[in-house]
């Protein structure tokens, strides 16, 4: 029997047909985007996204009405002609029963008077429903552009800190012709895909497939950006390479083919010039599964548990997180382009769709990923209130890191008919890192009198992986939209360490100088599994109101091992364990969740509501050096509301409330001391309990496809109780503190339950031609506020952060010749702390400015500059005031400009410092990297089209 064979079989195990398959059906009314009177005699063409030559046909009556069935539970190309009107293409995802499109408004176009010629650019955005569709033609851009070059010129899309937000939500997902491309990166598919092939951007907020099927949101989907490419059958891509000065060097390619429903994508690159390409998959879980115990900035990427400095108020994590408490990383530091110092890149990655018969689809990724990164960082902080005696802090280090990935991403689709489907999306991802990291730090008081000091050298190994299934099954009964649906998951998260450290710390008081040398190895093992599923039956009652029933246990255990052995003068091996630094540690929980939801649809309006009860139980237990264990229960109640609207199809309305439960992760609760950074020890508390969240979000979307106006509006605010935060003790004498050593200046970190934290955000961008500059303005502006708790010996302080931000990007509309992009933002940003008693405040403005422009001249001759200003008020002593410069020159040759040979000089006024100021609930910090510096290139590249 085939693989393909055993595949369907094994599939059919799985899910029962016992049903006669039922039809699924779409309807909706045209309307006059202006008028919204309805438009009679449309053209619908419906063509199914796997399957092409599954095609349906159908004329809109007097009344703008249509409806077409038959259909299956999948993705359709709908396109809508009619004289006088705009051609209308669009995706409709078909998810259930007689689906109701709701009113698609048809934009009007002038007929062409014979003798008079019109041209007319489509609006740039266009509301359908709760998508927003952007027209790649309405941007000219230059010809040798990517995806990201296009969108970042789409109204209310933003690029900030190498990620993509649309309507100031970070982009998760992208999506080619409805289906994945590289896993969840949006990087790499961005990247390598050319803007020329590209028809239509549509952003949507892409659901689970669990609730695609059953209309209910659960809460889980994604900010998401749909590509649809101009061709159903393509052949696209570039090679390139390029060396100068320095042995500087880049290389790399990519090739698509596309043949219907089936796509090939090859991807790969290799330089030394911190071109990298990094997602969040890459910086996986698994590496950070023995930290997670506070909120202080880990000062070296893959530092792990015990490589690097980690300054006070650090944690157990190996990932850069500027700021707040609770653990966890900020995956935006790892975006293309964030990692600080000098990195060597090669990666390489190879993605797949294709349609198996006529009922199974499938798509795959691979990607891989290697660098070796090395950096000189510097760092200054200035503690707001000061922490007991100390109030600065200084530490200078180098680091040298060598990192490996490799990542699968699958997802494969089968319908054996209209009632059943099975979705199954395996993850697996690998990661190994060696580092090194070697340097000094000191506190010292306000005066600049020294406390203490340190010089350390740490090695760390670390090997990971992050393996995981979904599963997704769905069973319709009869023909009144009854469905069952199972979504089913595990995952296994695991991660090996072994490191060594050697140093000196230093104590001063009363003249007196008291050192202590360190000389040890240590290891760790953390394993995860983690085991859910979420069942839910829905059942329509009347035309208006379904109802819901949810029932969705989870199962988590993680076990923890650390072993600490310092070296034994007498026999020089390293026998001697160190019990603060050791330990053996398992963590379950396990949750029972259940309720129910309804669904109200009244004309334009949908309400969803939801009642659940959770029930959650941890258990903690210290099998090693001597048992002990900790059990607790706790039940809260989780409700949550969804209203939305859509107005004439060009307004989309969206008010949402969630509530949330999280437990604690096995690395907060895991009581070993880290000694990584000898002056800022951390440690897990057993005695942490599960946080409670309750979000509420707004979001408006308005555009006006007559007058090529887009407004768009988000807002969120969230409250944490029982919010997991820092609690911080320092020496002010030499102590011994639950049975760890402090020298004075010490400071000890450990996570502790305080009251509550609160954040929020606003963003807001309103976007319109400008005739006289032939280019599209946006004006973008909003805030964020967050107010975090942390505890400095026995007081709590509460710090309070507001940053204000205004900006405007002009993106020229004019001709691919001449192609410019420029962009202001500006933000004051406002620290208030509430144990602070010296009036420091730490507040500090920052602006960038930028200037993106290509033009090609008579004689195929490109001149491409970006200049980009970067200020930040107070930052050390010379402060950040930055330009950086890039320039290029180019020569077109062979036919259709395919190849080209370009002279880059990159940091012409060599400016690039690297500074950066950041602020969190207890400090105010500096920190400057090494630079690559002014360098300058010849690059050959080659395009295939």
């Amino acid at each position: 029997m085939s693989d393909r064979s055993l595949l369907l079989a094994a599939f059919l195990l799985l899910v029962p047909v016992v049903a006669a398959a039922q039809s699924i059906g779409l309807r909706g009314r045209f309307v006059d985007a202006t008028s919204h009177a309805p438009v009679p005699g449309v053209r619908v063409k419906l063509v199914s996204a796997a399957d092409t030559s599954d095609i349906h046909r159908v004329d809109a009556k007097d009344d703008g009405s249509f409806a077409i069935g038959g259909l299956g539970v999948h993705s359709y190309r709908l396109e809508a002609t009619r004289m006088g009107y705009a051609t209308l293409r669009m995706i409709v995802r078909v998810t259930r029963h007689d689906q109701d499109a709701g009113a698609i408004a048809l934009t009007p176009k002038p007929l062409l008077i014979p003798g008079v010629t019109t041209r007319e650019s489509p609006p740039p955005a266009v509301v359908n429903a709760d998508t927003t569709e952007y027209q790649a033609a309405a941007v000219k851009i230059n010809k040798d552009a990517t995806a990201e070059d296009l969108v970042q010129k789409l109204p209310g899309v933003t690029m900030e800190n190498g990620q993509i937000k649309a309507h100031g939500e970070n982009v998760q997902q992208v999506l080619v012709n409805g289906r994945p491309f590289f896993g969840n990166d949006p990087t790499a598919a961005m990247r390598n895909l050319p803007a020329e092939v590209v028809d239509r951007i549509q952003v949507y907020d892409r659901m689970s497939d669990q609730a695609e099927l059953t209309g209910f949101d659960d809460g889980q989907s994604l900010k998401t950006m749909n590509f649809i490419l101009r061709d159903r059958k393509a052949t696209f891509g570039k090679l390139y390479s390029g060396g100068g000065d320095r042995d500087l060097y880049q290389a790399g390619g990519n090739l698509s083919a596309l043949r219907g429903g089936t796509r090939f994508t090859l991807i790969g690159m290799s330089n030394n010039i911190n071109q990298m390409n990094f997602s969040p998959q890459d910086l996986f879980g698994g590496m950070s599964g023995g930290g997670d115990r506070g909120g202080g900035p880990r000062m070296m990427i893959f530092g792990g548990g015990r490589a690097g400095f980690r300054p006070g108020g650090g944690g157990g994590g190996n990932i850069v997180r500027m700021g707040g408490p609770g653990g966890g990383f900020d995956p935006g530091n790892f975006f293309v382009g964030q990692q600080p110092g000098l990195t060597t890149t090669s990666s390489g990655g190879l993605n797949y769709v294709g349609q198996w018969g006529s009922r199974l689809a499938a798509s795959w990724s691979m990607f891989a990923n290697g660098t070796h990164n090395d950096d000189v960082q510097s760092l200054a902080r200035q503690y707001l209130p000061p922490q007991n005696s100390i109030a600065l802090y200084d530490q200078t280090a180098s680091s040298d890191a060598r990192t490996g990935n490799l990542r699968f991403d699958g997802r494969f689709e089968w319908s054996p008919d209209s009632a059943d489907m099975v979705i199954v999306q395996p993850r697996l991802y690998f990661q190994n890192s060696d580092a090194t990291t070697s340097g000094g730090a000191a506190n010292a008081m306000l005066d600049g009198t020294p406390l203490s000091r340190a010089i350390n050298r740490t090695g760390e190994t670390v090997d990971g992986d992050n393996l995981s299934g979904r599963m997704t099954l769905r069973r319709r009964f009869g023909r009144g939209g009854s469905n069952l649906t199972a979504d089913l998951n595990a995952g296994s998260n695991r991660r090996a360490t072994d490191g060594s450290q050697r140093g000196v710390t230093d104590a001063f008081e009363g003249g007196a100088v008291t050192s202590d040398t360190l000389d040890e190895q240590s290891n760790s093992r953390t394993l995860t599994r983690s085991y859910s599923a979420r069942i839910a039956f829905t059942q329509p009652v009347a035309s208006w109101l379904k109802l819901q029933a949810i029932y969705n246990p989870s199962l988590s255990r993680s076990a923890a091992d650390a072993r600490t052995l310092g070296l034994t003068a007498a026999t020089g091996a390293y026998t001697t364990l160190d019990s603060a630094l050791s330990n053996s540690y398992v963590n379950r929980v396990t949750a029972q969740n259940g309720g129910l939801a309804a669904l109200l649809t009244r004309g334009i309006w949908k309400l969803l509501v939801n009642g659940s009860v959770q029930t959650m139980r941890l258990r903690s237990e210290q099998t090693w050096p001597f048992p002990g264990a900790l059990e607790r229960s706790y039940g809260d109640v989780l409700p949550s509301a969804q209203l939305t609207a859509s107005f004439a199809n060009r307004r989309n309305l969206r008010l949402a409330w969630n509530t949330s439960a999280k437990a604690p992760s096995v690395g907060q609760l895991q009581n070993v001391v880290n000694n990584s950074n000898p002056l800022a020890l951390t440690t897990g508390n057993p005695s942490l309990r599960p946080t409670y969240s309750q979000t509420l979000s707004l979001r408006l979307m308005d555009a006006d496809p007559m007058h090529s106006r887009s407004r768009f509006l988000f807002a969120n605010v969230t409250r944490t109780s029982h919010t997991i935060a820092n609690a911080t003790f320092t020496a002010i004498r030499d102590t011994v503190l639950e049975g760890v050593a402090l020298a004075r200046g010490t400071q000890l970190t450990r996570p502790e339950n305080l009251d509550e934290s609160w954040n929020g955000d606003l963003f807001g961008v309103y976007s319109r031609p400008a005739a006289w500059l032939k280019s599209i303005v946006s004006l973008n502006g909003g805030g964020s506020f967050t107010r975090t708790p942390t505890q400095l010996d026995d007081v709590v302080n509460v710090g309070s952060t507001c940053a204000v931000r205004a900006g405007v990007v002009v993106a020229s509309n004019i001709s691919p010749n001449l192609d410019f992009t420029v962009s202001y933002t500006g933000a004051y940003n406002i620290r208030r702390n509430t144990q602070s008693a010296t009036g420091a405040t730490g507040d500090y403005f920052s602006h960038t400015a930028g200037l993106r422009f290509s033009a090609t001249l008579p004689g195929r001759v490109v001149i491409r500059q970006e200049l980009n200003n970067n200020y930040q008020s107070g930052v050390a002593a010379d402060g950040r005031n930055e330009v950086l410069w890039t320039t290029t020159l180019g020569q077109k040759f062979l036919a259709n400009d395919r190849a080209e040979f370009r002279l880059t000089a990159t940091d012409v006024l060599a400016q690039d410092r690297s500074l950066n100021r950041s602020i969190t609930e207890t400090y105010v910090q500096d920190t400057r990297d090494q630079v690559l510096g002014r360098f300058v290139q010849a690059v050959f590249t080659y395009s295939f089209r």
